[in-house]
This record gives C-alpha cells, sequence and structure tokens, in this order.
C-alpha cells in the first residue's frame, strides 16, 4: 500500500508540473525605449509627433475604443455599445470600474466634457472630426448616447478610438490648454518624471481597469542622433527603439544574436510635394510632367534597398480595401518631355533647360529635412530626373523647423505657404480610412487641413462632398476609387513610396510587442495585458495578412493567469479525490478477490 501512495504521488506531481507554462511571466522591472525627440508635455495638446508622440500620450491618457494591430476600433473604455441603423445614433456604455491616476472614477460626463471642451478649445486632430456631433446625452455614471447630424462611416476610428478622455475635475480650471503641462489620464501608465531633452519616466498603474501592465518602469531616453540610438540598442544600452532601423543597416541588426528584427507594412507615405498655387506647378500638364520624369521604383531600389512599397498614383495604400488596383506608377521620361513640349515649356534659347510659355526661365528648388538621409537623397535623384527633362531645380537641404515654416506655417494651410516642391512623408495616420483625402486635396482649409500644396480644383471638391455624405458601402468603395483615379490624372501631389517598418528589441529584456500595421511595435498594444499576436520574423510581411493574426482579443493577463493557476488547483484536487476513491474501491475489491489494475 506505501508503494502505492508513492506511485500516486509520482503521477500527480508528473502532472502537475506539466501545467508550468500557463502560469504567469514574471514582471519587467524596467524597460528602456529609445525615442528621437522630446514631444513636450505628453497630454493631447502639448505633444509634438504622432508617432511616436501620440503613442506616449496614449499610454497615458484612454480613447473609448482603440484600433488593434490591424486598425480596426475595438471596444476599449466602452463595454457594450449600439448604432443606429441609420448611422446616426451611438449608445455607448461604460466600464464602471475605470479610475483616473488620482483614484477619481471616470464617468460618462468626462466623455461628454471632453467633446465638449475640444470644441470649445480647438486641436483640429481631435475637433474637426467631433462636429458632426449634435447633442450629447448622459444617463447615468456610465452611459453616454451621441446624436450626429449626418452619418460618418469612420466615427469609430476619428473621433471613437482617437480622442484621449480628459479628467472633468482637472482640465474644467485649464483655459490655456496649448501651456498646460498636466498629464493625469486613466491609461495604463502614470507619468513620473520629464527632464526636458533627456527623458521621460512612467510608472505602471496597478488599478488599471484592464489589470496591472506587464512592466512596471517604461523609461524614454531621448537620443536625436538616430547612428546613437542605434549604438545604443546594439551596445544594451537601450532595449527597445522607436525608430525604423535605416535599410542598410537590417542586415547587421538580424546578425546581432542579442537581439530580434521584425518587418512589416508602414503606411507612412513619402512623395514629391508640389505647390501647385504657384506658377507653372498650377499648370496641371506640368505636374503631370513631374510625374511621368521620377522612376519611382528605382527609388525604392536603390534609396530604400527594397524595404519599400512603391507608391500608388492614387495615394491610397495597396494593402487597403479602398485601393483602386487599375492605377499605376508611370514612368518614362520621353512622355514627360512630349507633355511639357505640347503644353509650351520649350528650351528656347539651348541651355538645356525649358522656359515657361511666356519665355521666362523656370529655376525651382526642392526642399528636404537636412537631418533625414534617406529624404536628401530621394529629393537628389529626383533634382537630377527632373533636370534630365529640362526642368531646371536644386536641392536646399534645411532644418524640419525651418522646412515646416515654409512649406506649412504654424500646422494652419489657411496661412499659405512660400516654396516650389519639396520631398515630404505624412504619418500612417493620412491612411487609416480613405475620407482622409478631403483633408488633403479639398480647397477649403477647413476641410483640407492638410492641403500643403495649396491645391484647389472644384470637381475635386465636388466629389469630396459627396463621398462624405455617402454611407452605402458599394457606392462608397465606388466613389473612393473614382477620387483616387482623379488624382492620379491630376497628380497635385506624386506619391513616391512607402516604406517598410523594421523593428529592432532585445527580447531576453521583453518579448510581448505587438506590430501594429503602419505604425510599428511601439504602441498601447505591446504595454498592456493582452494576449499577443506573434510577431512577424524578419522576412517581407504580406499586405494582405497584414503582419499579424486577426485573432487576437483583448484580455486581462494576470486575470487569465490567475484563473489557469485555480485551474491546475480544482485539477489536482479532484484527481487526488479520484486516487483516494480508487485505493478504498481497490481495498473492497481485494476482500473479493478482485485486482483489476496493477500499479
Amino acid at each position: 500500500m506505501k508503494r502505492s501512495f508513492f506511485s500516486v504521488g509520482i503521477i500527480i506531481l508528473l502532472l502537475l508540473s506539466s501545467f508550468n507554462p500557463v502560469l504567469a511571466e514574471e514582471k519587467v522591472q524596467s524597460l528602456k525605449v529609445g525615442i528621437s525627440k522630446d514631444e513636450n508635455g505628453l497630454n493631447p495638446y502639448t505633444y509634438v509627433t504622432g508617432y511616436p508622440g501620440l503613442d506616449l500620450v496614449n499610454l497615458l491618457y484612454d480613447t473609448l475604443f482603440n484600433l488593434d494591430e490591424n486598425n480596426k476600433p475595438e471596444p476599449w473604455l466602452v463595454k457594450d455599445f449600439k448604432v443606429s441603423k441609420d448611422g446616426l445614433t451611438y449608445e455607448l456604455t461604460l466600464h464602471d470600474n475605470v479610475k483616473w491616476h488620482d483614484g477619481k472614477p471616470l464617468t460618462a460626463d468626462d466623455v461628454k466634457f471632453t467633446m465638449e471642451y475640444f470644441i470649445k478649445y480647438p486641436k483640429s486632430r481631435f475637433t474637426n472630426p467631433l462636429k458632426t456631433i449634435k447633442s450629447i446625452e448622459v444617463s447615468g455614471e456610465t452611459g453616454i448616447t451621441l446624436n450626429l447630424s449626418q452619418a460618418d462611416p469612420n466615427f469609430m476610428i476619428q473621433p471613437l478610438a482617437d480622442l484621449p478622455i480628459l479628467p472633468q475635475h482637472i482640465w474644467s480650471e485649464v483655459s490655456t490648454p496649448d501651456d498646460e503641462t498636466n498629464a493625469l489620464g486613466s491609461g495604463p501608465y502614470i507619468l513620473e518624471e520629464h527632464k526636458s531633452g533627456q527623458y521621460y519616466k512612467m510608472k505602471s498603474n496597478e488599478d488599471y481597469f484592464k489589470g496591472a501592465p506587464p512592466i512596471n518602469e517604461l523609461v524614454f531616453p531621448i537620443i536625436e542622433d538616430t547612428t546613437a540610438m542605434y549604438n545604443a540598442l546594439q551596445a544594451g544600452e537601450l532595449d527597445v527603439i522607436s525608430s525604423s532601423i535605416s535599410p542598410e543597416l537590417v542586415e547587421q541588426f538580424s546578425s546581432n544574436p542579442a537581439l530580434k528584427v521584425v518587418r512589416g507594412p508602414g503606411y507612412s507615405t513619402s512623395l514629391f510635394q508640389i505647390n501647385a498655387e504657384k506658377y507653372p506647378m498650377t499648370e496641371t500638364a506640368f505636374r503631370q510632367a513631374i510625374d511621368f520624369a521620377i522612376d519611382k521604383e528605382n527609388l525604392v531600389k536603390t534609396v530604400l534597398l527594397g524595404y519599400a512599397e512603391v507608391g500608388s498614383p492614387g495615394f491610397i495604400h495597396p494593402s487597403s480595401s479602398y485601393f483602386n488596383s487599375e492605377l499605376k506608377p508611370v514612368f518614362d521620361k520621353e512622355k514627360a518631355k512630349q507633355i511639357l513640349e505640347e503644353a509650351g515649356f520649350i528650351d528656347k534659347d539651348g541651355d538645356g533647360f525649358r522656359e515657361d510659355q511666356e519665355g521666362k526661365k523656370i529655376d525651382l528648388t526642392t526642399l528636404v529635412y537636412s537631418g533625414n538621409p534617406i529624404r536628401i537623397r530621394t529629393a537628389e535623384l529626383i533634382s537630377e530626373a527632373l533636370n534630365e527633362v529640362g526642368i531646371k531645380n536644386a536641392v536646399k537641404a534645411m532644418d524640419s523647423t525651418t522646412v515646416d515654416s515654409l512649406m506649412w506655417p504654424d500646422f494652419d494651410v489657411s496661412k499659405g505657404r512660400d516654396y516650389d516642391l519639396g520631398v515630404w512623408s505624412w504619418s500612417n495616420t493620412m491612411q487609416l480610412f480613405p475620407d482622409r483625402m478631403n483633408d488633403l486635396f479639398h480647397s477649403d482649409p477647413a476641410i483640407g487641413s492638410v492641403n500643403i500644396g495649396g491645391y484647389k480644383n472644384s470637381e475635386f471638391d465636388q466629389l469630396g462632398e459627396k463621398l462624405k455624405q455617402t454611407y452605402d458601402e458599394n457606392e462608397r468603395l465606388s466613389l473612393i476609387k473614382e477620387i483616387q483615379a482623379f488624382v492620379a490624372e491630376d497628380a497635385p501631389i506624386i506619391p513616391l513610396y512607402y516604406q517598410e517598418i523594421v523593428g529592432a528589441f532585445n527580447p531576453e529584456k521583453y518579448d510581448q510587442y505587438v506590430f501594429q500595421v503602419g505604425k510599428g511595435i511601439i504602441n498601447k498594444l505591446s504595454f498592456v495585458s493582452t494576449e499577443k499576436s506573434d510577431l512577424p520574423d524578419n522576412e517581407k510581411a504580406s499586405s494582405d495578412t497584414a503582419a499579424v493574426s486577426t485573432d487576437s482579443k483583448t484580455a486581462n493577463t494576470s486575470s487569465n493567469n490567475d484563473g489557469n493557476t485555480s485551474s491546475l488547483i480544482v485539477f489536482g484536487l479532484i484527481l487526488l479525490v479520484a486516487v483516494i476513491g480508487f485505493i478504498l474501491l481497490r481495498r473492497k475489491k481485494k476482500d473479493k478477490g478482485n485486482d483489476d489494475f496493477d500499479f
């Protein structure tokens, strides 16, 4: 009998040991994430860049919905929701256990206050999408109803998955939000310290409604020199970086056994920006000739070393379900020359460069950021191509602040512009939904809020207005493809390429990153307790699969692990009771001289 109990004990131990993989992983004490610039105060009014600036803000603040790894909106602060068939009413129910960092509850009143505050104190990114809201009704602590003046097919993306919710008890006292330094939110991390130009430090919000984050402390050293940031990662001084690895360094990072490299589609759109309100760029034929003169595939091959996708002439990324696949990039130098000749741009004095239709010399300047080698090389190759077809131009590299002040003064297109041409890039958010085409090209600055080329075309405006009023998906798809074809033909900009995102990190320190398509691994999903999809490896990710699984759902990891542990204990007790019962039964059977089992 002693031998039987000993054998049973061994079996139970072996069975229990097989459950070890489900036990909770140890929390990471501190993680160093390199960023390239100081993002000022980390609140919705003061951050600087869309990536990673707004992503840092979203670690401190929550939104009603959140974009998953494939940029599909999923409920976040919202627990339940219902949308009316006509798309005019959104009934939202918040989670009832959400708290601000100071312990006060987050309620529907905070949501209503936030929306009204951004209307009163505009911040274009957050304010413009709110303008379709006709009225806001609050019911109890967690119920809120939004009534729209017209249906908006992108309402869940912007504003619902983009607008950071502000605490009313703090911001109701703020009348100059652009000067506000407070960054108290409800997010998974709490801002502990910001040393200007040096670093940010955040600690985990242990009372976060989705469970305590997997990292106790996040430190964001600010390293403006990209080479220095790369070196710091390879030397182990950083655990991960926000910047994408330069194409020429990918193999070097991939061969480093201490690092893991992941690749995926990038939605940032690099383009040749044209000042379409300045002659001769006002002429459609002149812009078309520029388009035909540029070899986009060669740029991808030589400048990006293949780590990019050739730009679509209709702007929208090829992985989008709205992409017009009938549009193809053009390149034909002889065609470019022919277009210029027929439009009256002729080299009349024989110096190799064309004069305009009135016989005046053309001498253009292409602006580019001095701190971006890839853009500088792109600008140089484009300049050579334009010179070859007789369009005289030169490249002028200046610091980013100066370039911005000339191309987009005060980030307000209504203030005009002072440039000819430029190599420019829009962040991934411009590709999140196709209606951003209105933002890019509508002639009204209130609608075309990022129309930095001053492009004006009444026919485009009519198409854009029609799109805003079209809700049926089939009609929208047809209309969006028509708009892309229009843009490709009229050439207000020349899309060049969508650079791939290549991220690198130390997997020994932390290996639970989520690759968000178009953005990379530095995003909110990487730093909260969720079930993680597999990261893409260092092979080109398919645009169709978007490099990640679409089946991942938000979950509380600590709760799951607690549940697994509880299940394991219950299983062990049941097994023990079964074995004891079996032994008792065996005793009875021995009295009858019957032993069916031999341990």
